[in-house]
């Protein structure tokens, strides 16, 4: 059976929110999950998307594009494409009157109109609006495609706006991922899913940690039907033991193996010596070894 063409349009109301790297998770789901993706960067003031990539794995949409400009457009980059095209708007694009959001509107209706599923992912975050923003998506695109509200815990507080709840649009929640993850995942120009498959030298748990997101946010997707549920075996490769950790990894200096695994110790002794019922002997032994692994965290 012919796989039915999908296109994801990612949007927010305010710079910082996450957009670029909910579409970076959403291209490694798709991609590791057997589908193909076309990457579209309309952030034509930023272009953050195509910074994080790379300039060859995306197409980048100008925004002087204007409604004449969608056929050929159309017949150019989707007539043969993959079936799963991910539109990275800029950040509050969707309310302006640039040529560009005619364009685009004129591209989502035409693919729309030959089949294809369309969704908004509405991208808020602990410190962006949100109702009018997502009711303005709703009554504007809400005949054509469903919207989905993406939470991007960024700061780790889940303190989001608190109308957000009662909405009864489908919700997914993008968890919380270090910074030191994050200079990582940035060390590598390319697309996420190749980043995870074959992690850089000496980042193999940091790599892990990023995956264990990717996974968390691919079962939020099969939840709201983007996905099959079958599909997620593609995730399923092995991967590095990840050990609990004493400390958030903050910078990429402490996001290689030897850091994390000595992170890891460190949480481990710190257990040992709180755990309850130990004998003073065991008590001694546990306050040595927690102060072994002190010495050797701050040592590295």
């Amino acid at each position: 059976m012919t796989e039915k063409r999908c296109v994801h349009v990612l949007t927010t109301v305010k710079g910082g929110a996450g957009k670029t790297e909910t579409t970076d998770m959403l291209e490694a789901v798709l991609t590791l999950t057997g589908h193909r993706c076309t990457l579209v960067d309309v952030d034509d003031g930023n272009r953050g998307l195509a910074r994080r990539v790379g300039v060859h794995s995306v197409i980048k949409l100008d925004w002087t594009s204007g409604v004449e400009d969608a056929p050929g457009w159309l017949a150019r980059h989707v007539s043969d494409s993959p079936y799963h095209l991910l539109f990275d708007l800029g950040a509050g694009i969707n309310s302006s009157d640039t040529p560009v959001m005619a364009f685009l509107q004129t591209v989502w209706r035409m693919l729309h109109d030959d089949g294809a599923r369309i969704i908004f992912y509405c991208i808020v975050s602990t410190n962006a609006p949100t109702s009018r923003f997502i009711e303005r998506m709703v009554s504007t695109y809400g005949k054509i495609g469903t919207v989905v509200i993406v939470r991007n815990d960024q700061d780790g507080s889940r303190a989001f706006a608190a109308d957000i709840a009662a909405r009864p649009e489908p919700k997914i929640d993008l968890r919380h991922q270090a910074p030191g993850i994050q200079e990582v995942r940035l060390m590598h120009r390319a697309r996420l899913s190749a980043v995870l498959a074959n992690p850089l030298p000496g980042y193999g748990l940091a790599t892990a940690l990023m995956t264990r997101r990717v996974h968390a946010f691919a079962r939020q997707l099969t939840a709201v039907s983007i996905i099959d549920p079958a599909s997620l075996s593609g995730l399923d490769y092995k991967s590095p033991h990840l050990p609990g950790l004493m400390y958030s990894i903050r910078r990429s200096s402490d996001a290689n193996d030897e850091r994390i695994l000595c992170n890891g110790r460190l949480h481990e002794a710190h257990h040992a010596f709180l755990a309850e019922g130990l004998t003073d002997s065991e008590l001694l032994t546990a306050a040595k070894a927690y102060r072994e692994a002190c010495a050797d965290w701050r040592s590295r």
